[in-house]
């Protein structure tokens, strides 16, 4: 498939996707767009730019809150060219944070930028200079990431299929 649009949550996550996609990318190449799936609605001419490829939405599941998301859904299926643009679920069980931590092989999130507390992670990862080479330190492994079970309020999700955006080396 060509291109790939992802829509993640907040910064952290765009950090890390950008960090992943760079040489030697783990992950499919695209644009990577902080817009939270489960807050807000995408605009139509958003969608209307997307011709053909994959479009990943990356969010939290501590919120049980599924409205808008079913709305961008629907929105996808019904803007985007149904045969060209295929929709992947990475569902952060229940949030980023918890996912780098069973990715990698440290205990505690601060761990993995030497932040003071947890508290300090976000803007500690934020202000990485090169992410990629920090969780290469730590042993990250994309595979185990968005693999975890979805809370119930996300069960009408596909989860587990970090397969789909998985650069082909």
């Amino acid at each position: 498939m060509k291109g790939c649009t992802y829509c993640v949550e907040g910064e952290c996550e765009q950090k890390l996707l950008n960090a992943i996609k760079a040489a030697p990318s783990l992950v499919q190449p695209g644009k990577v767009r902080a817009f939270n799936v489960i807050q807000d609605v995408l605009s139509k001419s958003h969608l209307y730019s997307i011709k053909e490829g994959l479009v990943v939405f990356a969010f939290d599941s501590d919120v049980p809150e599924t409205s808008h998301l079913k709305q961008n859904m629907d929105m996808v299926k019904r803007i985007c060219p149904a045969k060209a643009v295929k929709l992947v679920f990475l569902v952060q069980v229940m949030n980023l944070e918890d996912e780098l931590v069973r990715a990698t092989n440290i205990k505690r999130i601060a761990e993995l930028t030497s932040s003071k507390s947890d508290k300090d992670f976000k803007t500690d990862f934020i202000a990485l200079k090169d992410c990629r080479s920090t969780l290469d330190r730590h042993g990250f492994d994309v595979r185990k990431m968005w693999t975890q079970t979805v809370p119930d309020p996300f069960g009408f999700v596909e989860q587990g299929r970090t397969d789909v955006i998985l650069h082909e080396s």
